[in-house]
């Protein structure tokens, strides 16, 4: 007869599926956040060398005091000028993911919606919405109107889109699980949809935000008189490249800032997800992006 003792027993123990293979750096690690500024340090290192030995003549690359004494003089036009920009691209993002997404939701939900509106967003979504300044300043005029409605446009187009493909994409698995506990059309969508597709949402979201603040731009050549668009132009008329690079520098701050708050608030909305999961399969494959 065998006798098991304490000493010779064996407790198995399963390793996490999610957990990062031993000599991972994380993310916050000293070697990792060394690695993931070598190319900008060496980009900025570059840059320093080629503008201050004049290698490259400064209309074509301003060294960084051009950018200061740039910053300098422009510094009593900025804050008017950011006020307007940051206010404009705002409303028309917000406008257009209201539109976007909720034209998307409404067209999944509802067949006469979609026979409405399908047809019209297939035959608006490939024009370019640069294409479309001229027709912007002949029907909406001079003014904010034009701009915002093209940045809204810009947005829900591309929401639209997104909203609904990511609906039809939904895993008819889950669709059926709920058809078999009893669920109606009404609780499926609620509880079943639109938590399926919203870390997609989510994401598109982010894309647009980004995208907004370039058709700022694109909007202000609608004969805005002040915002860093307008400011942008005007530059470029005095061949001013230090003061375009610094717009140019604070358009890329504002839209990693509004990327944050978007990231800030997608990780609540889907902590259920794999995706927002630090510790998931996912994040160990991609990290989190």
């Amino acid at each position: 007869m065998t006798t098991l003792t304490k000493s010779s027993a064996h407790t198995v123990t399963e390793k996490p599926a999610g957990r990062a293979r031993p000599g991972a750096p994380s993310a916050a690690s000293p070697r990792r956040l060394a690695r993931r500024a070598i190319v900008p340090v060496a980009l900025i290192v570059i840059w320093i060398v080629v503008s201050e030995l004049r290698l490259v003549e400064a209309v074509y690359v301003p060294s960084p005091q051009d950018l200061w004494n740039a910053l300098v003089g422009l510094s009593g036009q900025l804050p008017a000028a950011f006020a307007s920009s940051v206010s404009m691209t705002l409303l028309g993002f917000v406008i257009g993911v209201t539109i976007g997404v909720g034209s998307g939701l409404l067209m999944a939900y509802s067949v006469l919606a979609r026979d409405l509106l399908s047809d019209l967003l297939s035959i608006i979504r490939p024009v370019p919405v640069f294409a479309l300044i001229p027709l912007f300043a002949l029907w909406f005029g001079i003014g904010p109107m034009p701009q915002v409605a093209l940045i809204a446009l810009g947005t829900s187009v591309v929401l639209g889109v997104t909203t609904l493909d990511a609906i039809r994409n939904v895993s008819p698995v889950h669709i059926k699980a709920a058809l078999t506990l009893g669920a109606n059309r009404g609780a499926i969508y609620r509880s079943v949809i639109i938590p399926s597709v919203l870390p997609h949402l989510l994401g598109s979201i982010r894309v647009a935000a980004a995208a907004s603040w370039g058709l700022d731009v694109a909007a202000e050549f609608l004969g805005a008189q002040e915002g860093l668009g307008y400011m942008m132009i005007v530059r470029q008329q005095y061949l001013d490249t230090a003061g375009i690079v610094l717009i140019c520098i604070i358009y890329s701050l504002l839209a990693l800032i509004l990327d944050f708050l978007l990231r800030l608030a997608e990780r609540p909305l889907t902590r259920w997800t794999e995706r927002s999961n630090r510790s998931g399969p996912v994040a160990g494959l991609v990290g989190n992006v």
